[in-house]
């Protein structure tokens, strides 16, 4: 009898957390499924990055969905050196937006979206650079991990979430998922 009370308890406490934090548990499809937006990394260099500090975003991003601080995620880092588009919170606009109109090229219904989303996204991280850098002392989630710029990831989930947010019609693939996907970015700040 102890243990199924134990186990309620368990069960309700969940229930609560998932409650009291809607953004803590994000529908499982990723927004490039939903929304063909365009993309400038080369998949050879995100996978190469992911390969490497996979391990570190994900503890990051666990932690971040369920209310910890925000923190550097390493593997957005690791695009942004090799890229030379963004060094901690200095934003290359003009090259990344030329980079995501080159990604569009032939879909010229992604020249503003992506124009404006990269633009609002650069002055966010500018705007937000203090508090990146109180992020920067905090300790690792892991022991192993490095520590790594906030600017960068913020950057690069504040861009697809803008881009799926505002895709065009044409691009978006309307689906019970899709939109649950959809109505979760809308309430959660950090939603990607």
């Amino acid at each position: 009898m102890k243990k199924i009370l134990l186990f309620c308890g368990v069960v309700l406490v969940a229930i609560d957390a998932i409650v009291a934090n809607p953004c803590a548990n994000p529908p499982k499809i990723h927004p490039k499924a939903c929304c063909d937006f365009p993309m400038p990394l080369p998949e050879a260099l995100v996978a190469s990055c992911v390969g490497q500090y996979g391990a570190q975003t994900k503890r990051v991003l666990e932690s971040l969905l369920s209310g910890g601080p925000p923190r550097g995620a390493c593997v957005a880092e690791c695009l942004a050196n090799a890229t030379g588009l963004i060094t901690g919170t200095d934003v290359n606009v003009e090259m990344l937006v030329g980079g995501f109109k080159m990604a569009a090229e032939g879909k010229p219904e992604w020249d503003a979206v992506c124009e404006k989303g990269v633009t609002t996204c650069a002055s966010m991280v500018k705007s937000l650079a203090p508090a990146f850098d109180e992020a920067a002392k905090l300790p690792p989630l892991d022991p192993a991990d490095p520590i790594c710029s906030a600017g960068p990831g913020f950057m690069l989930f504040c861009t697809i979430k803008t881009l799926f947010m505002d895709c065009p019609a044409k691009y978006y693939k309307a689906s019970p998922e899709c939109d649950a996907l959809k109505q979760y970015a809308e309430t959660c700040p950090l939603s990607f």
